[in-house]
């Protein structure tokens, strides 16, 4: 009996140690990624501009490629902002997204400027394999949110419409009636929080609330002056709102403070367009610049607010929406 229990000791501690060796292991895995936030990539479409010429051109590659004025790109930044080009060769890349799996969506235009022109929306895989997730005709404005069952939501700006795609590509119309639907984001619980611009019309912009079921409240009434162009949320629950006048508001959804409105959170010297945080509740902005593209950069803001520029616009390019790449699911 007492050689029996020792030996179930001994293999009680040699397995305990066994686990603690492999928690340790994963623990200092989950640190090294975490806390230089390497895999939080920053994606970013934009537009590299070339000399207006009918002739032969060079990409960022080094490749040659025909071109009169500028051309697609997907920028890549890594977490010290070291850039890179993700992918060349699209049309009109304007907003994309991640969904909780590490798939990136993007749009694009399908034979732009002519009557049969669509828009198509990019599937990529964390392996990088690109494939055609949609398309839809004619070719319009669209914004993209993803929610935690994968579904993907795109808006249609100039029809006032928002379609949902399931993971299965199945599509269906999620919403309807609205002006102009220009930023959207989904919470932990599956809601959908959606920008309204109303320029143009007689009622004032509104942030709406969509239940997964469809049913819609109005969360905040936009002042006449405000130009909404973007939301997103911070970790800590925050909604954050993009203003094409330069300012970053923030709604704190989730305290005592809501009863008293929205604050400013920061601005961008010119004209505020894109929203994403990191893990680390950094908030990166994009500076659409002025009405004649000057300006144009990357802004990153910390919990403090404190706003540097990110990166420099080292190959010339014209940034339109961006992305924040989710950390991997790590030793689970």
């Amino acid at each position: 009996m007492k050689t029996k229990v020792t030996e179930t000791k001994s293999r009680f501690v040699r397995a305990l140690a066994a686990r603690l060796i492999s928690t340790a292991a994963c623990l200092g895995a989950v640190i090294l990624i975490c806390s230089s936030a390497s895999a939080e990539n920053l994606f970013v479409t934009a537009y590299i501009n070339t000399p207006n010429s009918p002739n032969v051109s060079a990409d960022p590659d080094g490749a040659e490629i025909l071109n009169d004025a500028s051309f697609g790109v997907i920028a890549k930044f890594t977490w010290d902002g070291q850039q890179s080009i993700f992918a060349r060769g699209l049309t009109a890349p304007a907003d994309l997204v991640f969904d909780n799996a590490g798939n990136l969506f993007l749009t694009d235009c399908s034979e732009c400027l002519t009557p049969h022109s669509r828009l198509v929306i990019y599937k990529v895989t964390p392996n990088g394999v690109w494939s055609t997730f949609a398309l839809e005709t004619p070719y319009h404005t669209a914004y993209l949110a993803t929610d935690n069952a994968g579904n993907l939501f795109v808006a249609d700006y100039d029809h006032g419409v928002i379609n949902m795609y399931k993971p299965s590509g199945s599509r269906a119309t999620f919403a309807s009636g609205l002006y102009h639907p220009v930023g959207m984001v989904c919470d932990s619980a599956g809601n959908l929080y959606v920008a309204e611009n109303r320029i143009g019309n007689l009622h004032e912009g509104s942030i709406y609330r969509y239940k997964p079921d469809g049913s819609r409240v109005v969360l905040a009434v936009l002042s006449p002056s405000d130009r909404p162009s973007d939301l997103a949320f911070d970790t800590m629950g925050n909604l954050l709102m993009a203003d094409l006048g330069g300012k970053v508001y923030k709604y704190q959804l989730y305290t005592p403070l809501r009863r008293q409105g929205r604050i400013i959170f920061g601005s961008v010297p010119n004209s505020a367009r894109s929203l994403a945080c990191d893990s680390a509740n950094n908030l990166f902005v994009v500076d659409a610049g002025d009405v004649n593209g000057s300006g144009n950069a990357i802004y990153k803001f910390t919990t403090q607010a404190v706003r540097t520029r990110f990166a420099p616009n080292v190959l010339g390019e014209s940034f339109a929406c961006l992305a924040v790449q989710p950390m991997p699911v790590c030793c689970q």
